[in-house]
């Protein structure tokens, strides 16, 4: 009986440390990401250490007025959650400083220029058909992953519009 209950103990603890981004309206996101971040901007990764979790990322624009040009930031990626920083590049960044080091709010909308996808549009129903191809389901794909990235980037550069009105 020992067992298991430590069995289910254990099942329930797990689940206490898992994410569970909830997927929500980019508006909804974007604001609370407002009332919620000390550090809006958008920086370039310049440093990536894998063993300890952490990134350096240099501010290029502040996107609150607080941030300098040029500021370096030491930054730790979340362990277990988004968004998760794994390469150098071009970010725009909603976060907190903890501890000395900046920490990107878990399941917040901080996320790479390169694939700045937040709210994926659901695939077409053709895609799970029996009945095609997998050069067909390929080319459903691509196109359903081609239109994601698409809106993608037009709601990045909207997002990023609205931030520059709000500090003029």
């Amino acid at each position: 009986m020992k067992k298991y209950l430590v069995i289910i103990i254990i099942l329930i603890s797990l689940k206490s440390f898992a994410c569970d981004c909830v997927i929500k309206r980019l508006s909804d996101w974007q604001k609370s990401e407002l009332e919620n971040s000390e550090c809006i901007f958008i920086g370039e990764v310049i440093e990536v250490n894998d063993s300890d979790l952490t990134f350096k990322i240099k501010v290029t624009e502040s996107l609150d007025g607080g941030d300098s040009i040029g500021n370096v930031y030491v930054a730790k990626n979340w362990k277990y959650c988004s968004p998760y920083v794994e390469r150098k590049g071009k970010w725009i960044v909603y976060g907190n400083m903890e501890d000395g080091f900046l920490r990107l709010n878990m399941c917040g909308i901080s996320r790479s220029f390169e694939y700045p996808i937040v709210n994926r549009i659901p695939p077409s129903p053709e895609l799970y058909e029996n009945n095609i191809t997998e050069d067909e389901r390929k080319k459903i794909y691509e196109k359903f992953h081609a239109k994601n990235m698409e809106v993608a980037f037009s709601e990045l550069e909207l997002e990023i519009i609205a931030l520059r009105k709000r500090i003029n």
